[in-house]
């Protein structure tokens, strides 16, 4: 990366983490267009979280920018993107169902959130991230293939103060309602990440009115049957 004297980072980021932020390609993404969409005069690495000796996690900047001769807010929390499936369940003599999870959310303070399955990408392609978080959330069974996941859109999550994009996909599944009752009430996630999930089986028609959810999960929702 260029320009590497124009960021700085706050006392107790050491040496090693501050090379993986730079390396980090959720920063080199946001480093790069803040370049070459604004006039950038400094960025401070405020704060950053590894995941795991793999993954670069949150990273909280600082920029000192401008746009058009203003200076523009420069708090940002850089955490990459991610992706999210609407799983449409389709079993004969009964009406097209969805899979919600049910999992603890720190940030929004609740623990039992109902959302589609999702996950970060990681570096991986949107599809693989999509089949892996599949796989882990849903459960092998369910057995969904790249050609079977139709993209919807992709959309900022909250672009006042996260970098966050996401992938939204459908995938609509013949499937017997063996299965289908198999799905109801798992317990899935992986407990080394401390993730725990329920899932839900429910009426596709159903997820407006589950209470307050995401913004994933709801657009999701209504762009699919815009296109029915």
């Amino acid at each position: 990366m260029d320009q590497t004297d124009a960021i700085s980072f706050a006392p107790g980021i050491d040496a090693a983490l501050q090379a993986r932020v730079l390396a980090a390609p959720h920063f080199r993404r946001w480093h790069d267009g803040m370049r070459a969409r604004f006039t950038l005069r400094h960025v401070l690495v405020r704060d950053a979280i590894a995941f795991d000796a793999r993954r670069m996690g949150f990273i909280l900047v600082e920029a000192d920018a401008l746009h058009d001769g203003h200076r523009v807010p420069g708090l940002a929390l850089l955490r990459g993107d991610s992706v999210s499936v609407l799983l449409v369940l389709k079993c004969p003599g009964y009406p097209d169902r969805t899979v919600l999870t049910c999992e603890a959310r720190v940030p929004v303070a609740r623990p039992d959130l109902l959302a589609l399955p999702a996950g970060m990408l990681d570096g991986g392609a949107f599809t693989s991230t999509a089949l892996r978080e599949l796989s882990e959330e849903v459960g092998a069974d369910v057995r969904v293939r790249a050609q079977d996941l139709v993209k919807l859109t992709d959309v900022w999550l909250s672009p006042g103060g996260c970098d966050e994009a996401i992938g939204l996909y459908y995938a609509e599944l013949h499937i017997n309602e063996t299965l289908a009752q198999a799905l109801s009430d798992r317990q899935t996630g992986q407990a080394l990440e401390h993730e725990y999930i329920h899932l839900h089986v429910i009426d596709l028609s159903a997820v407006p009115h589950i209470g307050m959810t995401d913004a994933k999960t709801l657009l999701s929702w209504h762009m699919y049957q815009a296109r029915r």
